[in-house]
């Protein structure tokens, strides 16, 4: 997480300046600016020029999207980028964050000492708009209340509504190799010793965080042949089944091998990977992506289980001093008693056909959530379309 000094105020001058925004549709010509408010500013990983580079390289043809990158200026110094995308989706023209299915947070990168109060994230969202396109829905979901030290100007403007789903994670604290007693429930501990007791009875059990080009690849590979493995067996959709959903990935982690943005492991035993996983690291924080498992008789031994508690391990080593589980309620985080915190929406649609379109995915969501509330016909239900997804599903293109 960033840390961010005091916030500094412009000058009495530059604050009554009034906001102005100026958009930007190549983001190789803003690479001076970005790098220097993504390392010396606040944002998350997720808006780091080495993630939204290769997304934009292999997603935005394959989604139809347009990128749109908006800067915004107070008395003529740059305060903030932020990263959208304009597509066509069912006829309805939509701008949204630079996200393409790939990105947990949306938010903006804002230069160092800028932390605006509430009056003036409003004449910042009304500098932004002024320069978007026409446009039947504005949408910018799963926002984080803060950038490390600093509020997220977006979500303190009035439109800011907080969503059902949250994030969660909790701070690495202490010395590494006692950081699992400290942050497990007593219960998860003692699951988590017994099943890496019994890991270890196997031969050539290792954890690796590789960083020779070479090595990534390959495990690349077996996360990404694991993850479809898993999700066909279930039925469920896995966006890794396609190709340019794959390629983002690898060349988001192969751009700057073992350092910097982002990181794969690997946990190994008997000649075979059991897990692998994918994770950002960013402002001191590892943020998990990917998760992947082995089937078959690893299943019982918990194998994504033990790579996660070896990777909090790793990266309190490294120095770093908060896991972020990102967003999910996965049961299993449960056990390492994570703290959540809310994220944000704004959602404004300036059409009837944006309205009519905004009203009905939240008729969708509504109705999910009825569902859930009644259990029994909601697995019927799952399981029924689990099971449409498996006749439809084209065989694995390996």
């Amino acid at each position: 997480m960033i840390v961010a000094a005091e916030p500094i105020r412009p000058p009495e001058a530059e604050a009554r300046a009034p906001y102005a925004a100026v958009l930007h549709r190549d983001v190789a010509a803003l690479a001076p600016l970005w790098g220097r408010l993504q390392d010396e500013g606040a944002c998350t990983a997720y808006q780091r020029i080495e993630w939204v580079e290769p997304l934009i390289a292999h997603l935005a043809a394959a989604r139809g999207a347009e990128p749109l990158i908006v800067e915004v200026h107070c008395g003529g110094r740059p305060i903030l980028l932020l990263p959208l995308a304009r597509r066509r989706r069912r006829g309805v023209r939509i701008i949204e964050a630079l996200d393409l299915g790939t990105c947990d947070y949306a938010a903006p990168l804002l230069a160092p000492g800028v932390s605006p109060a509430p009056e003036e994230s409003e004449q910042i969202w009304q500098a932004l708009r002024a320069v978007l396109p026409p446009a039947d829905l504005i949408r910018l979901t799963r926002m984080p209340a803060d950038l490390g030290a600093v509020a997220n100007p977006l979500a303190l403007i009035g439109c800011a509504r907080p969503i059902p789903l949250t994030r969660s994670g909790f701070a690495l604290e202490g010395e590494p190799e006692t950081l699992l007693k400290r942050v497990c429930s007593a219960s998860t501990h003692r699951d988590l010793t017994r099943r890496a007791k019994r890991l270890e009875r196997h031969a050539d059990v290792a954890f690796v965080a590789p960083t020779e080009p070479g090595e990534i690849a390959a495990l690349l590979d077996t996360l990404v042949a694991q993850r479809r493995e898993r999700f066909r067996e279930i039925g469920r959709f896995e966006p890794l089944d396609e190709p340019a959903v794959t390629a983002f990935y690898r060349a988001a982690a192969l751009a700057e091998p073992g350092s910097s943005l982002v990181r794969v492991f690997g946990l190994r035993a008997e000649g075979e990977w059991i897990a692998t996983a994918y994770g950002l690291v960013h402002g001191g924080a590892f943020h998990g992506v990917l998760l992947a498992m082995a089937g078959g008789p690893w299943r019982a031994a918990a194998p994504g289980l033990l790579i996660a508690s070896r990777i909090m391990v790793w990266a309190r080593r490294e120095g770093l001093t908060y896991f972020d589980f990102t967003i999910g309620a996965q049961p299993y985080k449960a056990g390492f008693g994570p703290v959540e915190r809310p994220l944000f929406e704004i959602a404004q649609a300036p059409t009837l056909r944006g309205r009519l379109a905004l009203a009905a995915e939240r008729a969708t969501v509504k109705a999910k959530a009825e569902l859930e509330r009644r259990p029994a016909l909601f697995e019927r239900l799952r399981t029924l379309v689990r099971w449409l997804r498996r006749q439809r599903r084209p065989a694995d293109p390996s």
